[in-house]
């Protein structure tokens, strides 16, 4: 069998900041988790679940220590200065070494945030809910380091050509941005449903907070049904761990 795929990204943050996405490929799970699923809440087997966090641990030194959530699509962020038990959060922060924030992901958008020198990381699960919450706001808000001195990538999420929505949604999402964001819903073929762009979303509130390197993975989660869990077209599936850490010290 083949080892996990895993896709790193294109950013400009600094070489001793190591991030990466998890695909759905190199596990044991069988389906509907077929294969690569890390997490412990959807109902794959924990017998796999734990042979697949064996396998994704394999792929970094084995000093690193691991920090989970229990996601819960709100605007919560916690800093850590050492890993533990699930947080019921949406957001981590850390500048200690050798932690590995992770979020689990399905179609949300994952939102990594670290500072030029390296000395600080974050990582957001971001759905609409959390978007709408603030939760990329908060974590920004919460880091140290200036706005204009972190940068930022967006992994793999549902892509607007499958993300539909309908106008409750869309007026909350833009309600507080006053029409800003309304460039980021286009009309369904269902003419009561809106096509909603949760990278074009995410992207406007990084660049209105001041981050202006913002790149993007820029595929969709749904789309790829080969490479990526996608709760959206299958409902009951895995999930891809995304995850952010500092190897080494800051420049």
């Amino acid at each position: 069998m083949l080892g996990p795929d895993q896709i790193i990204p294109d950013w400009n943050a600094p070489r001793h900041v190591k991030a990466l996405v998890t695909t759905r490929e190199g596990g044991v799970s069988l389906p509907p988790f077929e294969s690569f699923n890390l997490a412990d809440h959807v109902g794959d087997s924990s017998r796999a679940i734990a042979q697949n966090r064996k396998r994704l641990q394999a792929m970094f030194p084995n000093t690193l220590v691991w920090q989970w959530l229990n996601q819960i699509h709100g605007s919560a962020v916690a800093e850590i200065e050492a890993a533990g038990e699930p947080l019921s959060v949406d957001g981590l922060i850390t500048r200690t070494e050798g932690i590995a924030c992770c979020v689990l992901t399905a179609d949300c958008l994952p939102v990594f945030l670290a500072s030029n020198r390296g000395n600080e990381v974050a990582i957001v699960h971001a759905g609409w809910r959390g978007l709408v919450a603030g939760i990329i706001e908060n974590t920004v808000h919460k880091m140290r380091s200036p706005a204009n001195e972190l940068v930022a990538w967006l992994g793999p999420s549902i892509g607007p050509c499958h993300f539909e929505v309908g106008e409750k949604v869309r007026t909350q999402v833009i309600g507080s941005e006053g029409g800003a964001l309304a460039g980021c819903f286009a009309i369904a073929r269902n003419k009561r449903k809106y096509m909603a762009d949760l990278y074009g979303i995410a992207t406007h509130k990084l660049l209105q907070l001041g981050i202006t390197s913002v790149t993007a993975h820029d595929s969709c989660t749904y789309c790829d049904a080969d490479r990526f869990f996608s709760y959206r077209r299958d409902g009951k599936t895995g999930r891809m761990a995304c995850l952010i850490y500092i190897d080494g010290p800051a420049l």
